[in-house]
C-alpha cells in the first residue's frame, strides 16, 4: 500500500458497508493478501506491517478488511492517547488453533479471520479454509468404495462409504475444504486428507465459496453443466456396473477447468479446443473397465476402439432405445479432433471435416465458435439420455 494520507473517517467502514469477497469494479473472486500500510491518517502517521488485505489479481485493486480498519482506527487512538505523531506496528500472524479436530491440519486462521463470510462465534473455526493438492481427488476417485462427483468445475462432492463432504478448486487449482466438515469426518479420513494437506495460498474464490457462504447459485455455464452432466453418468455407471469407467487425473481437471468458448479461429486454437474436449469426454474413459463390463454382459470387445464398446455396453441395457444417436456427439468429437489435428491427409481432413459439421446441421463454413457451442450442446444431451439409459428410465 503506498504512503498517502486520507482522514480517519476514511477508515472507519461506511454505514451499512458490509464486506464481500468479490471487487466492485470486476466482480471477480478476492484473495488475502499482506502488505505495509503508511498513511497519514487525521494527521498521525501510521504505520503497520504485514496488514491483511483484500486483492482483486484482475484490477490490482485492494480493499482493507474490517478487522485491518479497526487495527488502523485502533493505533490512531494509540498515538492521540501518548500524544505522538507516529505511530509503528509489525503485525505478528496469531495462527490461532481452533480446537474442532486432533488431527494437525495446517491452515490460517487470518484466513477465517479476515476473509469475508466465514467466521462464526457460534462455531468459531468451524468455516476455517484449508487447502490440499488435487491429488487428494485422485486418490479417491481412484478407490472403489469412494466417489468424486463434481456440481461444476470448481465445486463438488467426495462421498465414501459412511460421510460425505463437499469441496472447491480455486484458480490455482488448490482443492479447499471447511476444517469443521472434515471434524466430522471419520479419523482415518482425516488422517487421509492430512496427507495431502498444503499451505494456504488465502485465495478461497470458486462455485464453492458462491454458493455455501453467499449462497449464489448461478446457471453454470455450458463447459460447467457438461461436466456436471459428465459426472452424473459416472456415477450412474458405476452403482449399475460397481466399476469406475472413466479415469479423473490431474490433466482431465486442468482442462476441464480451462475450457471455454473459443474467441478466434485459427488453426491453432481449432486444435487446442479439440484436443482438449477430446481428451475430458472421450479418452477419459477407461477401456479396460468397458471392456470388463462388456464381457459380464456377453460382448467381445475385442477390436473395438473406446466409444464403441461404451456403445454395445448401452444397447445391452437399453431395451431398443437408439443407441447409436445417441452417442453421436462423441463419434462427432472424435472426428472434429482428428480434423482438427490433421491425422489424416488435408483432403480426408477436410472431408471429416464437413461430415462433422453436417451432423452438427451447421454449414460448411461454420466457425470454431458455432462447432464448440454445437459439440457441447449434444454432449449435454447425450450424457442425460445415457444416464437414463443406465438408470433403468
Amino acid at each position: 500500500m503506498s504512503q498517502s494520507s486520507c482522514s480517519l473517517k476514511d477508515i472507519y467502514p461506511p454505514t451499512g458497508h458490509v464486506q464481500h469477497l468479490y471487487c466492485d469494479i470486476c466482480k471477480g473472486h478476492l484473495r488475502l493478501a499482506y502488505g505495509d500500510f503508511d498513511k497519514e491518517v487525521s494527521g498521525i502517521r501510521v504505520r503497520i506491517s504485514g496488514l491483511p488485505f483484500l486483492h482483486c489479481d484482475t484490477c490490482k485493486k485492494d480493499y482493507l478488511p474490517d478487522d485491518s480498519r479497526f487495527a488502523i482506527i485502533y493505533l490512531h487512538e494509540q498515538a492521540m492517547k501518548q500524544g505522538v505523531s507516529a505511530i509503528q506496528s509489525n503485525r505478528q500472524k496469531p495462527n490461532v488453533k481452533y480446537d474442532l479436530t486432533p488431527i494437525p491440519f495446517d491452515y490460517d486462521s487470518d484466513d477465517y479471520r479476515y476473509l469475508p463470510g466465514l467466521m462464526r462465534p457460534q462455531a468459531d473455526g468451524f468455516l476455517a479454509p484449508v487447502f490440499f493438492n488435487r491429488a487428494v481427488l485422485l486418490k479417491y476417485d481412484s478407490l472403489p468404495d469412494y466417489s468424486v462427483k463434481f456440481a461444476s468445475t470448481t465445486y463438488g462432492t467426495i462421498a465414501g462409504p459412511t460421510f460425505y463432504i463437499s469441496f472447491g478448486i480455486n484458480k490455482s487449482g488448490k482443492v479447499i475444504m471447511w476444517l469443521g466438515d472434515i471434524a466430522a469426518l471419520p479419523e482415518k479420513e482425516q488422517y487421509y486428507l492430512r496427507s495431502e494437506n498444503i499451505p494456504s495460498d488465502h485465495d478461497i474464490g470458486s462455485e464453492f465459496y458462491d454458493g455455501q457462504i453467499e449462497c449464489i447459485f448461478t446457471e453454470p455455464a455450458k463447459e460447467q453443466a457438461v461436466f456436471a452432466l459428465r459426472s452424473d453418468f459416472m456415477e450412474a455407471a458405476f452403482k449399475k456396473f460397481n466399476i469406475k469407467i472413466a479415469h479423473l487425473d490431474e490433466e482431465v481437471l486442468d482442462l476441464a477447468s480451462s475450457l471455454n468458448a473459443p474467441l478466434t479461429d485459427t488453426k491453432k486454437e481449432r486444435e487446442r479446443v479439440a484436443d482438449a474436449l477430446n481428451k475430458v469426454y472421450v479418452e477419459s474413459f477407461d477401456n479396460k473397465a468397458l471392456a470388463s463390463i462388456m464381457k459380464s454382459l456377453g460382448g467381445d470387445p475385442k477390436d473395438l476402439g473406446t466409444l464403441k464398446r461404451l456403445q454395445a455396453i448401452l444397447e445391452a441395457i437399453a431395451n431398443g432405445q437408439d443407441v447409436a444417436t445417441t452417442m453421436s456427439p462423441f463419434f462427432t468429437l472424435y472426428d472434429f479432433r482428428v480434423a482438427s489435428l490433421h491425422l489424416t491427409s488435408i483432403e480426408t481432413a477436410k472431408q471429416k471435416l464437413k461430415t462433422v459439421t453436417d451432423r452438427l446441421k451447421l454449414p460448411e463454413t461454420a466457425t470454431l465458435s458455432d462447432i464448440y457451442s454445437a459439440i457441447l450442446d449434444g454432449l449435454s444431451d447425450s450424457f442425460e439420455k445415457m444416464t437414463a439409459i443406465v438408470e433403468g428410465r
